[in-house]
This record gives structure tokens, sequence and C-alpha cells, in this order.
């Protein structure tokens, strides 16, 4: 982890550009993507974001969460309450442009929660970075967990999402 990984985790930690996820455990602590982690990796000092899998799946934090919040680059925020029985879970996608004309970036942010573990039935919000035009770009989807579908015809469907990485137990 060199100073050049710190100083961009620094900037998207403070790009006003970006949706990013928070989240209110029950014991009411808080953590937000922007926060920033010290690390150490291979000797180097340095500080990434806080991540998801890193950070709440990995110390168990994903079954003690209260709410789930994405905050939305125009300073609105979509809110899903989180019980044991309904475990939450949040992913980017980021498409990059093959023909390198520079189209690479965000797709859109995802948070939700699985509502029915048996089916994967699942209800979430979006963040679009690249909707059409008329279309909003903060979007409420019903989905599924095991073939995640697109909320727009624009969009690939991704099909099942990583149970292991998102720390559920279902």
């Amino acid at each position: 982890m060199g100073i050049a990984t710190s100083l961009y985790a620094i900037g998207d930690a403070i790009d006003p550009s970006q949706a990013y996820w928070s989240l209110l455990l029950r014991n009411g602590r808080m953590y937000d993507e922007h926060h920033l982690v010290y690390t150490l990796k291979k000797g180097q000092k340095g500080v990434r974001k806080l991540d998801w899998t890193e950070d709440i799946v990995s110390t168990g934090d994903i079954h003690k969460i209260k709410e789930l919040t994405l905050n939305c680059p125009d300073g609105r925020k979509a809110v899903l309450e989180i019980t044991e029985d309904m475990p939450a879970f949040q992913f980017k996608t980021k498409s990059l442009d093959m023909m390198g004309a520079g189209g690479s970036g965000l797709e859109f942010q995802v948070i939700g929660r699985v509502i029915d573990k048996a089916s994967g039935r699942c209800e979430c919000f979006a963040w679009d970075y690249r909707p059409k035009p008329g279309e909003p770009q903060l979007v409420a989807y019903r989905s599924n967990i095991y073939n995640w579908g697109a909320f727009r015809d624009t969009v690939t469907p991704i099909g099942a999402l990583g149970i292991e990485v998102q720390g559920w137990r279902l």
C-alpha cells in the first residue's frame, strides 16, 4: 500500500459525485464507505476506504446492522431498516469501454435487503449514474439474489449475487 494508493482512497472518500453506503449498527455505532481505515500491507503503511467485505462482513458486523442508507450525490438518502431475518447487501457495477474511448466508470450503486431467504426475493435502492433522459437516478427496485435482474433495459442482468461475499446466513 503506497502513497499513491492512499491518495486515491482519500480522493474517492471526498468525491461529492459518488453515491455511497452508510450503516447504523444495533449498538449505535455508525460506519460509512467514506471512512478511512489505516492499514499495513506488505510492510507499507497507508489508508484505504472502509470495505464491505473486509470490514463489515469479516468482523461479523453484517449481522448487527439496524439501518442501511444509500447517500446520493444530490443530497437524497434512501434508507432500509434491517433485521436478522432480512439481511443487508450492497454492491456497485462498473463498466469498461473495450475500445479504449474512455467510457469506463460506475454504472450504479445498490443497497438492499433480502425479504424472503427461501425464494431470494429482495428489495433495494439503486443510484443510476447513467440514466436515460427523463428517468430518475434514484430507483426503488425489487429483484432476486439468486438471479439479479436489470432495473432498466440498458443494464446487463448480473445473475446470482455472491452469498459468501455478502456474508449471508440463508
